[in-house]
């Protein structure tokens, strides 16, 4: 496992430089090492041991355990739709498992057969808009701010890199709406997969993760004789499986299997977790898009955001300067760089391409 585990040091590293927000961090990074560890832990066996077993009520059993275990776990096992919360007067003594009413169907769980792989998949819907805005950017955050560093005294490289960077941003101004643009079409992208991986979980799990997290906590108040867990209900750990096989005369026979699933106290745990990070994460990335969309509507938030970034230690003529000679995707850059450089050299920056730009004016 901890092999496998270092293949998560490239996400786990710090950036030197920053290309993006915090939000969009906790996509590519933290959902994803959540995934990939969860994945790990339901796959790997020796985690849980055997991932079912079954058996037969029988006096002598007709079949070897292991071909039964192989069996149901190929083929499925079923359970009888006991709703979470709903009373039974005792007929069924554990949820799920039961002589089936008139007009009752049998829930069939074939997703533990996939949930390795599912998870694993979803942590590589989450990394795209990372690669996407990584090919985008191009190393060019990196590429102007190679030589600034954060130091208490100024060096005579940090002296020079800060004048290129000004000359920089006073020769591309007006140049940067694709760069900032393939940055806000992949803050979408997010939203758009934390939506869309929530729906998909919940087609995978049979519709019944939506509300999943909801009746979690609803029946944690319930008096404990009257419920029935829904972690227990959405992810069973007895079930059953109906074995047929041909029997002496050639007819077929048909045994009803008793299955454990240990997988599935995983499981529960698993996307009872993945179920409040996605809301908390759809919520977050929600309001940024919010805030972003009033940032590009609205010029006055825009400077706004600029000064706080710039500090009160700056005239902030300076900064009107600036912010009326560039774009959307200038002012996106300065964002950029403010958060990756201490405040003092970011106002010397401003300040230098405010008499840049006066200057032009003259």
């Amino acid at each position: 496992m901890l092999a496998e585990l270092s293949t998560l040091k490239g996400i786990v590293k710090v950036d030197v430089v920053k290309i993006d927000s915090n939000i969009f961090r906790c996509h590519y990074k933290l959902t994803v090492i959540v995934l990939t560890i969860s994945a790990m832990l339901i796959s790997l066996k020796q985690y849980v041991g055997d991932p079912i077993d079954c058996i037969i009520n029988a006096e002598k059993s007709p079949v070897e355990s292991d071909v039964l275990d192989n069996y149901c776990w190929i083929h499925s096992t079923h359970t009888l739709p006991n709703q979470p919360g709903m009373k039974t007067n005792g007929s069924r003594p554990i949820p799920g498992l039961g002589t089936p009413q008139e007009g009752e169907q049998m829930i069939y769980h074939k997703y533990y057969q996939w949930v390795g792989f599912f998870l694993i998949f979803e942590a590589i819907t989450f990394f795209i808009p990372r690669l996407v805005w990584k090919f985008s950017e191009g190393g060019r955050m990196r590429t102007l701010l190679e030589d600034l560093r954060f130091s208490p005294v100024e060096t005579p490289e940090q002296k020079n890199a800060k004048a290129s960077l000004v000359d920089y941003l006073f020769t591309n101004v007006c140049q940067h709406q694709v760069y900032a643009s393939s940055y806000f079409v992949c803050e979408a992208l997010n939203a758009i997969i934390i939506l869309g991986n929530i729906f998909l979980v919940d087609a995978f799990l049979g519709g019944e993760f939506l509300e999943y997290g909801g009746n979690v906590v609803a029946a944690s108040v319930m008096d404990p004789e009257d419920r029935i867990d829904p972690m227990s209900y959405v992810f069973p750990k007895l079930t059953k499986c109906l074995f047929k096989m041909y029997g002496p005369s050639g007819t077929i026979q048909q045994y009803d299997a008793l299955c454990i699933l240990p997988v599935n106290i995983l499981n529960e745990k698993v996307f009872i977790f993945l179920w409040f990070w996605y809301v908390i994460l759809a919520i977050l990335t929600g309001i940024d898009l919010v805030v972003r969309g009033i940032t590009l509507l609205f010029p006055r938030v825009r400077l706004f955001f600029l000064k706080r970034q710039a500090g009160r230690n700056i005239d902030f003529d300076h900064v009107e300067t600036v912010f009326r000679r560039c774009q959307i995707g200038d002012w996106f850059v300065l964002m950029l760089i403010s958060s990756n450089i201490n405040q003092w050299t970011f106002q010397e920056i401003l300040r230098g391409l405010a008499l840049k730009f006066r200057g032009k004016d003259i």
